[in-house]
């Protein structure tokens, strides 16, 4: 059985396994069907739809699938790099240099359709159970399903962001024997019907809350994690939508004027912000917040590095501790208990005393904050003194109580930090982004994007109450974009984003002329990067040979050649 298939028998994993998911909101997660071959029969209990249910979300947070949403998001931005003594068939250093194919392990999509498939049995089987369990009632149903169709469509979105023409899982496949006819769907397709997955399931998931009897929520789709997702594909369907109108494509979505989908972003983010005031309202958390509307957790607990500079433990709540109030979905990981099988997504990638870091931050990027930002502190490996060293690691994601955190102080066992989709300062800076792009933006727009932008900022700095540290105010779409974009990469570094960031805005721009400059991270081979980042189908990997065996349905990405040449059809 080849592990990379989107079609393949769908085995349930053990109760040792799926305890190792979500350790810190388990609740849901208490009984776990045995390992069987999934059936109609199956479904009798309430227990093996959340078994089922708890399945979809342990492969979202496995190591496979963080490990590819770090790598897939940030690898080949400007904040990551990877120069290795390796020869150039490192899989690392190919998608650094854009030089990846379709033998790379990273063009290996299987894990998301895995999900994606355990989250359409549940859809397909899950009604089964009304009637044959009491226990599980309409209510129950609701919730789980739309669960799943929220699960469904992130796990095709990130694809989709990946490698733009992808199938779009919409049946549950089974068996071997039965396998559904997954096509490749044109990528504006594909986002309404993720946007169609996204509307059923705003309607049906949790009420949304992090906080106090609203806790049990955490780690799973609640209406503001279904907003966020949507807020962000409304961006990727404007960009997509002024990539194919500026390309004459023919089909009847490209026609649409972008300006409905920023304002459904917009829309889209002030719900979540809404919701976030009603929360804080509710639970008394106003002593956590900044001096801006925006709830924020304060600098409220700093401490000394040097005579100049401070770290603020706020950074830690958020990442650190996890679940904190400024989450809106994230993946429950708890590494002590995930030994070397799932859950170790982070300290892969990122490192810790028993896996070395497998990237770096390369020196340019420290460029991106000034020395007053906590953030260059908190989220990087920076000596106390201020000196750069030679290998600059990722700190923002392993937790300790110590200053200056240094990525090798922690084992992998010890890492605490879930793997955070979305939270509140992405949301603002998603609805300050769409304010500004929008194709009439008013002043009042521009000023509202800037203060939502420098709420953020201010946050970060040693002195937020400093006159002199806030940003300067732009007085136009332009300058207001530049800010917001700059503002994601600091604030966001190392979260998944920056990479899906630049695609984006290259897609509205029609050229890659404006991502080039991601080269600049190089000791070497600067030119050549630059020269493989000529067209927008190069911002895209290629399909994986096994996937084009496998699916002739399947077509290669045009600037990617396919090894095998008896896959004919897909060269």
């Amino acid at each position: 059985m080849k592990s990379i298939h989107i079609y393949r028998k769908i085995v349930l994993l053990s109760l040792t396994v799926l305890a190792t998911l979500m350790t810190s909101c388990t609740d849901f997660l208490t009984i776990i069907p045995p390992g069987m071959v999934v059936h109609e029969k199956f479904w009798q209990t309430k227990d093996d739809v959340n078994g089922m249910l708890a399945t979809s979300y342990l492969k979202l947070a496995s190591t496979d699938a963080v490990r590819k949403a770090i790598v897939w998001g940030e690898l080949r931005a400007d904040d990551l790099t990877y120069e290795s003594s390796k020869s150039m068939d490192d899989k690392y250093t190919h998608l650094v240099m854009a030089t990846v194919d379709d033998e790379n392990e990273f063009t290996k999509w299987g894990i998301y359709y895995e999900a994606i498939n355990y989250a359409n049995l549940v859809i397909e089987y899950a009604p089964l159970v009304v009637d044959r369990d009491p226990d599980f009632t309409q209510g129950d149903l609701d919730v789980v399903v739309g669960e799943m169709y929220a699960m469904r469509a992130l796990c095709h979105f990130y694809l989709l962001r990946t490698f733009r023409d992808i199938p779009m899982a919409m049946v549950p496949a089974v068996n071997d024997s039965e396998l559904p006819d997954y096509k490749q769907v044109h990528p504006l397709e594909a986002l309404e019907m993720i946007m169609n997955d996204l509307n059923v399931a705003e309607n049906l998931v949790m009420p949304t809350g992090n906080y106090s009897d609203d806790r049990h929520n955490c780690g799973r789709f609640t209406k503001n994690a279904v907003l966020a997702i949507k807020a962000d594909v409304n961006l990727w369907r404007a960009a997509f939508t002024s990539y194919f109108k500026a390309n004459n494509d023919n089909s009847n979505l490209a026609n649409v004027n972008v300006q409905q989908y920023y304002t459904q972003c917009i829309e889209n983010c002030r719900s979540i912000m809404d919701n976030i005031d009603k929360l804080y309202e509710k639970n008394e958390l106003n002593k956590y917040k900044e001096d801006t509307p925006y709830h924020l957790i304060a600098n409220h607990d700093e401490f000394a590095i040097n005579d100049e500079t401070y770290v603020s433990k706020s950074y830690d709540k958020i990442f650190g501790e996890g679940n904190s109030e400024e989450s809106i979905f994230e993946l429950q990981i708890d590494a002590t208990l995930a030994k070397d099988e799932f859950s170790l997504g982070i300290p892969d990638v990122y490192g810790c005393s028993d896996k070395p870091s497998q990237v770096e931050v390369p020196k340019t990027f420290l460029k991106k904050y000034e020395d007053d930002d906590l953030r260059k502190y908190s989220f990087i490996d920076i000596p106390v003194d201020g000196t750069v060293p030679a290998k600059i690691k990722v700190a923002k994601y392993i937790y300790d109580e110590s200053p200056a955190v240094e990525a090798t102080s922690r084992t992998a066992q010890n890492i605490t930090s879930n793997w955070i989709v979305y939270r509140q300062t992405d949301v603002m800076l998603m609805l300050a982004e769409a304010l500004v792009l929008q194709e009439s933006a008013s002043a009042e727009d521009i000023k509202e994007s800037f203060k939502l932008v420098d709420a953020i900022n201010r946050r970060s700095r040693v002195d937020s109450t400093d006159v002199n540290n806030p940003l300067a105010e732009p007085l136009d779409r332009t300058p207001a974009h530049d800010l917001v974009m700059d503002e994601r990469v600091r604030e966001l570094a190392f979260e998944g984003k920056r990479w899906y960031d630049l695609v984006r805005k290259a897609l509205r721009d029609n050229s890659t002329e404006k991502i080039k400059f991601v080269a600049e991270k190089l000791t070497s081979g600067e030119s050549t990067l630059k020269n493989k980042l000529v067209s927008i189908d190069h911002l895209f990997l290629p399909i994986n040979m096994e996937e084009l065996r496998f699916n002739k349905h399947l077509v290669q990405n045009p600037v990617y050649d396919t090894k095998d040449s008896s896959i004919g059809m897909n060269k």
